[in-house]
């Protein structure tokens, strides 16, 4: 009795469990990644040269059942990638990054949960050597291989200062969204 009942417990666990996959993804030149932020003047837009991120890395998907989990779903950009339209924000934005110091974000997609109609991302994104784990809500488009979502987050999470303006008169919000619209190739 004993040796039926594990032989049908590992009939059963082999039958669910599904084997890695491994496969190359690319995110397009078509993408969009947007830091979005405020003062206590004026907002801000900073976007990246999305030429930059074109970089296609290795992916191993494992599924079971609501969740999707990854491994080597980093994407590495530059922190001095980013243009904000204005020559001063655009450099006071690289130094509050410690572009100088600290080259590149990374961003690891760990898993994708999904619920009824929600998607959900879990990810761990370092700046200038500070890791913070974050779920974001997300889209996908499986016609067009688009992934759309906002993560917010404070930049203090990372130890950034702001940098303040005209004797302290003009101050950056610490909070900020990255707006991402990624379109892949796999």
């Amino acid at each position: 009795m004993k040796v039926v009942s594990i032989s049908i417990l590992v009939f059963i666990l082999l039958s669910f469990s599904i084997n890695p996959i491994k496969t190359r993804v690319k995110i397009t030149s078509k993408s969009e990644v947007t830091i979005k932020g405020k003062s206590n003047v004026n907002s801000f837009e900073c976007k990246y040269d999305s030429d930059c991120i074109e970089d296609e890395i290795s992916v191993t998907v494992t599924r079971s059942n609501t969740k999707i989990l990854f491994d080597g779903a980093k994407i590495s950009i530059q922190s001095k990638g980013f243009d904000c339209r204005h020559k001063m924000i655009t450099k006071d934005f690289k130094k509050i990054l410690k572009a100088d110091d600290y080259s590149h974000i990374e961003i690891d997609l760990e898993e994708l949960v999904t619920n009824k109609n929600e998607i959900t991302a879990k990810i761990c994104v370092e700046i200038a050597g500070v890791k913070k784990q974050y779920t974001v809500p997300v889209t996908f488009d499986s016609k067009k291989r688009n992934v759309k979502g906002i993560l917010k987050m404070n930049i203090k999470d990372f130890y950034l200062q702001s940098p303040k303006k005209l004797l302290g008169i003009v101050t950056l919000n610490d909070n900020v969204a990255i707006d991402f619209n990624l379109f892949l190739q796999y």
